[in-house]
């Protein structure tokens, strides 16, 4: 069996064909496993992930496309975003350019007893760029972004909760990807405001368990915009904590040049238009850019004017007001 493993693996490099080559490698690393040889499927799975990904109608494998059960729990996708999609300071652009250098040269580091730090947990306001950032991530590794639904996460019946966690984790293993826990504080949450208090205490700690217990190459990912909500047990299980903020002056038109970089947009058009976003988050601020795209496009017109830029941000300026008036704030 592993015969004709092998030679697919040599027929899909011949042929160029990326997707083939990765499928008959997480084959033989099945055939390795069932034959015992635990180390060797790891060793190869470890290979895969770390293999760049070449973007392409036949680039998109079968890991990226959660089956059974797990399809109801995670959604995956490979994404193309890259670190030049993100608008952050220098220094934790430097932070997330070393996590990335260190996942890819996981080999070098394990030769010498050192693993790669890849439990990250990112907080901050809601819109600031936590769930971005980690796409770039998966982007940038070649790896499918893997999002876990809290919704079907959490369940009514005893123990579930956590047999569904064990299922996620089960998989790092045998998916390599950037598994991400949105909206993580939702466990911390629920513990302190569910009537079953024990059950919610029963999941953080099979969640520390779990996370204790993972030794994959994959990475994860937790985000949140309630970071005093966790406990500090979970907070001490991350090699890496970034806080998000709100953009300041400069990352405000570094957005808004970005966003609008196949257009034509002078700079004094960016200083009338920038003082219009003050206050909002980077999600606002990108809403804001495709609404004057919008107008240009339904407009018959190429280029997007002062006018429709300074439309869209005061509607999204209007938005946030709302939104916080509904909020009672």
């Amino acid at each position: 069996m592993r015969s004709d493993i092998i030679k697919r693996l040599i027929e899909a490099h011949s042929e160029g064909d990326n997707r083939a080559f990765r499928k008959a490698a997480l084959q033989l690393a099945a055939a390795e496993s069932s034959a015992g040889h635990s180390r060797i499927a790891d060793d190869i799975r470890r290979q895969i992930a770390a293999l760049p990904l070449r973007h392409g109608p036949d680039s998109v494998v079968d890991i990226a496309r959660p089956r059974g059960e797990l399809a109801e729990i995670l959604e995956g996708g490979h994404r193309r975003e890259r670190l030049g999609d993100l608008i952050l300071s220098p220094e934790k652009c430097e932070e997330l350019e070393k996590v990335l250098h260190e996942n890819r040269s996981r080999a070098a580091l394990e030769r010498h007893g050192l693993s790669p730090r890849r439990r990250l947990l990112f907080h901050g306001p809601p819109g600031c760029g936590k769930t971005l950032a980690a796409t770039v991530i998966a982007g940038e590794m070649g790896l499918p972004l893997l999002t876990l639904r809290l919704a079907s996460l959490f369940s009514r019946f005893l123990g579930a909760t956590a047999n569904h966690l064990c299922s996620v984790f089960d998989e790092m293993p045998r998916r390599p990807g950037v598994y991400l826990f949105d909206e993580f504080d939702a466990i911390a949450q629920a513990r302190g405001e569910s009537q079953d208090v024990g059950e919610m205490r029963r999941v953080v700690t099979a969640f520390l368990q779990f996370m204790d217990a993972d030794q994959s190459p994959s990475l994860l990912i937790a985000a949140t915009n309630h970071p005093e909500l966790l406990d500090r047990a979970v907070f001490r299980r991350f090699d890496v904590v970034l806080a998000f903020s709100m953009p300041d002056e400069q990352q405000l038109r570094a957005l808004i040049r970005l966003r609008l970089r196949s257009y034509t947009i002078a700079e004094k058009v960016v200083d009338r238009v920038a003082p219009l976003g003050a206050g909002l988050s980077f999600a606002d601020l990108g809403r804001a850019c495709d609404d004057a795209l919008r107008t240009m496009v339904l407009d018959g017109r190429e280029e997007p004017t002062l006018e429709d830029l300074e439309g869209a941000f005061t509607k999204a300026q209007q938005r946030a007001h709302d939104q916080q008036r509904a909020r009672g704030r």
